[in-house]
Formats: C-alpha cells, sequence, structure tokens
C-alpha cells in the first residue's frame, strides 16, 4: 500500500518537522504578545505532524523491511515521534501548560537537525536486525526510553523556567502559563521511574539474543547503553532517597539526556559492526 504513495519516506519527515516548527513558532508569538496559544490548534498541529512522521516511518519500515532503526536519521526520527507520541499521553492526563509549546521545538530540532546532516541518512541492507525479533524490540523499547527521558528534560526546563520566575517573583509572561513546581516536579518523578522502566525492558530482551551471541555483541554499543542506564537508575535511588530532588534533580535529567544523545552516533557505529558480524553466519547458513 506505502509503495504505491506519490509521498516519499523524506518528504514525510520533512512535512512532519515543518509542522512541528509551525507549532513552535506559532506558540513563540503568543508568548512574546503575552497571550496564550490556542491548545487546540497546537494540539492539531502536533497530531498533523506526528501523522506525517508515522507515515515517514511506516514507508521506510517498508521499504527496509524492520523496523526503522538502522542509521543515525532513523534514531533521531523515531525519537522525536516517540516524544510527540508521549506528548499525548501526557498532556491531556496531568494538563501541563505549554508542553506541547516545548514539545514541538524539541520534535522540530531533532526531527528537522537530523534532515539537514545527509550523512546520518546512509544506506544499508535489508533485514539489518537479522531477522531477530529480540534485537529489533531490543532497538525500538530502548530508542523509545529515550522519547520518555526526552520528555522529561522538557517538563525539568520548565521546572527551572518556574523556579527561577518563583525566586526573582516573576508572575507574569511565560510564568504565568507554566504549571506549579510541585506539579511539574511530580511529572519528572513518574517520567523518570517509567524511563528506566522502559529502558531496563529493552535491556532485557536484549540479553535474550545476547547471552546466546557472546561474540556477536557490540561492546561499546552494550556499554554506553548500560552506562546511560545505570545514570538513570542512581537518579532514581538518589529521588527515592530524597539526596537528589527538585532542581538538582532537574539539571540530572536534562545532563543526562544530553548524553544519551550524544551517544546514540558513536553507538551507532559500533551497531554497524556488529550488523556485519550477524549477517556472515546468516549468509552460511543459506
Amino acid at each position: 500500500m506505502f509503495s504505491e504513495l506519490a509521498l516519499t519516506d523524506r518528504t514525510a519527515f520533512a512535512a512532519g518537522a515543518g509542522i512541528y516548527l509551525v507549532a513552535f513558532l506559532l506558540g513563540l508569538v503568543m508568548l512574546l504578545l503575552r497571550k496564550p496559544y490556542s491548545r487546540a490548534v497546537m494540539f492539531a498541529l502536533l497530531t498533523g505532524g506526528f501523522l506525517m512522521q508515522t507515515l515517514g516511518l511506516n514507508l521506510r519500515g517498508a521499504e527496509i523491511k524492520a523496523c526503522p532503526l538502522g542509521n543515525s536519521f532513523e534514531i533521531a526520527q523515531f525519537i522525536a515521534w516517540s516524544l510527540v507520541l508521549l506528548f499525548f499521553i501526557v498532556g491531556p492526563a496531568f494538563k501541563l501548560r505549554l508542553l506541547g509549546f516545548f514539545t514541538s521545538g524539541l520534535a522540530a530540532v531533532i526531527a528537522g537537525g537530523a534532515l539537514l546532516v545527509p550523512n546520518w541518512d546512509r544506506p544499508y541492507p535489508p533485514g539489518i536486525f537479522g531477522g531477530n525479533p529480540w534485537i529489533e524490540l531490543h532497538a525500538a523499547l530502548a530508542i523509545f526510553s529515550y522519547g520518555v527521558f526526552a520528555i522529561l528534560a522538557l517538563v525539568s526546563v520548565m521546572f527551572l523556567i518556574q523556579q527561577h520566575g518563583l525566586k526573582k517573583k516573576q508572575f507574569k509572561g511565560i510564568y504565568q502559563y507554566l504549571p506549579s513546581v510541585h506539579q511539574l516536579d511530580l511529572m519528572a518523578k513518574r517520567l523518570l521511574v517509567t524511563g528506566v522502566i522502559v529502558l531496563t525492558a529493552a535491556l532485557v530482551f536484549g540479553a535474550v539474543f545476547w547471552i546466546n551471541n557472546l561474540d556477536l555483541v557490540p561492546i561499546f554499543k552494550l556499554t554506553a547503553t548500560c552506562l546511560i542506564w545505570l545514570g538513570y537508575v542512581i537518579v532514581v535511588v538518589l529521588r527515592m532517597q530524597k539526596r537528589l530532588v527538585t532542581r538538582r534533580h532537574a539539571i540530572a535529567a536534562i545532563i543526562l539526556f544530553l548524553l544519551a544523545m550524544a551517544s546514540l552516533w558513536p553507538v551507532q557505529s559500533a551497531h554497524k559492526e556488529a550488523h556485519s558480524a550477524i549477517e556472515a553466519p546468516a549468509s552460511a547458513t543459506k
């Protein structure tokens, strides 16, 4: 069905990123005018961008016959897609004002930025996961957890902005549209735990393959992913012990997300080497 569409996957991704950018600029203009933006309009724009990005992922998936996570470009698109999906879940449930504005901005940066770097979208052979469902599930869950950590970082930024406003006794402008610091802190705690659970599940599913194929495990990829997981687990433990709360918790969440994003590209290079190793045994059995 998707092959019959005239729209290409990159065109769909570009349209999605463009809609996210329009949503962000609309929110920015309204905030500069000291007026609240229409939540309905913001939701509609994010929905449009999300649908276009979903179409792009489906077109790319149909082409490669796997979950589109084979290069840095696809990973960036999947993270942006996960971020917006989580907004649809978190936004209405907790009624976090301005979350749509921040979500559209970060989604536009991630999805649009990937489009501006041609080297990120390098071609690779179909069936990059070697037909192994455990590895494909591991990759999808791991990247989805980064989407959770992305929205956690946004909530943390909102917390720091609102806390700054309270300290400076600023209650107008952007500050009047932000949720309370208590609401933001509670949401950050729940997102942190959710992200750790999803990433833990990703590592467990990956271990099903790794235990029986130790010689095929990309050590750098495994080490980097485990370090990111350990960092978030430490934050969870310190948060539960009330030793890392409020401002320090928000800063830690932002730093960890930046480190997680920075680790994706070297991890992707290690993944390419591992894929070559996986293909060899598969070819030998044919």
